[in-house]
């Protein structure tokens, strides 16, 4: 009788923890599965979107990582489709801090709109990429800062 129950002692926690720790593991991988097809859907768009121009009306640093060296930049954007009107658009872009020269106000710089939101606009420069966290935002409908 006492092995039985310091069996069920023993036993009945370590259940207990595994089932605990499988569904916390198992909700991270669906975080994690979920946010990979978010960036293959963001892969997928920014490869359907259409070239056009721009010309930097604004721009704020809104923070700097990788010790200074990369920066979150907001940018409104006067972009001017190859058909339709030009229109004002505000995104946020990834840049090294050397590359903030090219996103002064009055500098042209090539962009692509998203087929299916002309408000996504995307950088066509080799100097700049579009922002994951805008993204993650503007595509689940989250609150923007």
């Amino acid at each position: 009788m006492g092995i039985v129950i310091a069996l069920t002692a023993v036993l009945v926690p370590l259940i207990v923890i595994a089932a605990i720790l499988f569904f916390v593991f198992r909700g991270e991988n669906a975080l994690i599965a979920k946010g990979r097809e978010r960036m293959a859907e963001l892969t997928q768009r920014i490869a359907r979107a259409t070239p056009a121009q721009a010309t930097v009306s604004s721009s704020r640093t809104l923070t700097t990582f990788e010790g200074g060296a990369m920066a979150f930049v907001e940018l409104r954007l006067d972009v001017r489709p190859s058909s339709g009107a030009a229109y004002a658009a505000t995104t946020e872009w990834e840049l090294n801090t050397s590359s903030l020269s090219q996103v002064e106000p009055g500098r042209p710089v090539g962009v692509k709109i998203d087929a299916e939101d002309p408000g996504l606009i995307y950088p066509d420069v080799t100097w700049a990429t579009f922002s994951r966290a805008y993204a993650a935002r503007r595509l689940t409908g989250a609150p923007k800062r």
